[in-house]
């Protein structure tokens, strides 16, 4: 099969052999992710060498030692969301005035970072590093799950201890731990959280709650997620309908979509943004559209919805769809958001095929 020009220049500089490289395009075409995740699977090269080579190459500065072992600094995150880091491959570690560091993959897509920033006035120093370094900075700066391959990798690279560090795990038990209520269960303490406690506590609650939309005290909070969501004031109704997309319980739907031509433009854009994370859909701003396709697939499960996605036409839908589809079930199957379609597809049959045998064995 043909090489990519970047497979091409790591073979003139006799960092790889031809079979290496026509192996690792292969590899990839059927598992997705980058070349050097390919490489570094399959023993073609090491990673210090590798990287050395593809900063030469992409013309872009190597990611020091300290930058991959310093633990990220979690408020960058404001400056770009986890979806854009992910699309663009490109992720914030510091800002000093208008200068975002950030670290960057190899095949990361350097116009549209070029673009997002320019748009926002900023000017972009970015350092290198290998895609599954990057899915570690990623995984550490937003809670977005680490698929077990790259985990797998990564464990490979730096030891157990060293990826659940670079994957910010270590940061995490760092962190002041949410008190546990004594004396209530389970869902009444996540409930507490979900209502007094800070941002990332509310956040980490209302996902764990999610797994239990239909115990009669979670619907009963829904409930009053939605009445606050619809009551008009903006704080209040952006904050609930965050929530209500956090909760993902899908039965939020008619009443969020009600919300679209019925609420303030700014609630509406907070309202479509719930439907989203929601649905892992878009049928835009009118509430016929979404009440529509609620007709159609409001009989099915959100798994469903999420497989359903994994084939949208949108990329940014697919990969909130797989990146669910990771942290509910831990499994991976070799699918890509950015794979070609073929490729989506064989592997979205494999998801579908993993569905399947868990309800028939549940």
């Amino acid at each position: 099969m043909p090489l990519s020009e970047l497979a091409q220049a790591l073979v003139r500089c006799g960092v790889i052999t031809r079979d290496a490289a026509n192996e690792a395009e292969q590899r990839r075409k059927i598992y997705g992710g980058g070349l050097d995740t390919a490489l570094l699977e399959l023993h073609a090269s090491d990673e210090e060498t590798l990287t050395i080579h593809l900063a030469e190459i992409i013309g872009i500065p190597l990611a020091s030692p300290t930058m991959l072992s310093s633990v990220p600094d979690r408020s960058t995150s404001v400056w770009m969301d986890g979806t854009t880091a992910q699309k663009v491959g490109a992720a914030p570690r510091a800002k000093q005035g208008d200068v975002l560091d950030v670290l960057v993959r190899p095949e990361h897509d350097h116009d549209a970072l070029v673009a997002w920033a320019e748009k926002r006035s900023l000017l972009i120093e970015p350092a290198l590093v290998c895609e599954v370094r990057f899915r570690a900075h990623v995984r550490a700066l937003y809670d977005i799950p680490m698929p077990p391959r790259y985990l797998s990798l990564l464990a490979k690279l730096v030891g157990t201890e060293g990826a659940r560090a670079a994957a910010g795990d270590s940061a995490r038990d760092m962190r002041t731990p949410t008190p546990v209520m004594v004396g209530l269960d389970p869902v009444e303490t996540l409930l507490t959280a979900a209502r007094l406690g800070d941002a990332k506590a509310r956040r980490t609650a209302l996902r764990r709650l999610s797994r239990r939309v239909d115990d009669p005290r979670v619907i009963a909070f829904r409930r009053a997620l939605e009445k606050r969501a619809a009551q008009g004031d903006p704080t209040n109704a952006e904050g609930a309908l965050r929530a209500l997309a956090e909760l993902r319980d899908k039965n939020a739907v008619p009443v969020i979509a009600e919300m679209l031509e019925t609420a303030t433009p700014d609630i509406a854009v907070a309202a479509h943004a719930a439907l989203l994370a929601l649905s892992c859909e878009d049928a835009g701003m009118k509430t016929k559209r979404w009440l529509d396709w609620w007709a159609k697939m409001g009989g099915l499960s959100r798994v469903e919805w999420l497989l359903e996605a994994l084939a949208h036409r949108n990329p940014e839908l697919r990969l909130q769809a797989s990146s669910e589809l990771y942290e509910i079930s831990g499994e991976y199957f070799g699918y890509h958001y950015d794979l070609p379609e073929r490729d989506r597809e064989e592997a979205r049959q494999r998801w579908i095929a993993w569905w399947q045998s868990k309800k028939q064995n549940s």
